[in-house]
């Protein structure tokens, strides 16, 4: 099964998921890492109420925090 096809079936980001991330505000080449945390909040905040998953649709609205000492905002990062 292709990824995207298992995305489509999922359509949810749980902590624990290995993630594609994107460093330097989006714009650094990809590296995998897992998610450790997320916060669900509201657009340009960096903190929020933490949730053990989200839709993918709403990813645009979380901050998660990674395995790799980094945090991401949600456009910053892609499923694997």
């Amino acid at each position: 099964m292709s990824n995207l096809k298992q995305v489509i079936m999922s359509k949810v980001l749980k902590v624990g998921d290995s993630v594609m991330w994107r460093g330097g505000f989006g714009g650094a080449a990809p590296l995998k890492a897992k998610v450790t945390g997320i916060e669900l909040c509201n657009i340009g905040e960096k903190y929020g109420e933490p949730v053990d998953s989200v839709e993918w649709s709403k990813v645009n609205c979380i901050v998660v925090d990674l395995d790799n000492d980094h945090w991401a905002r949600g456009h910053q990062i892609s499923p694997i």
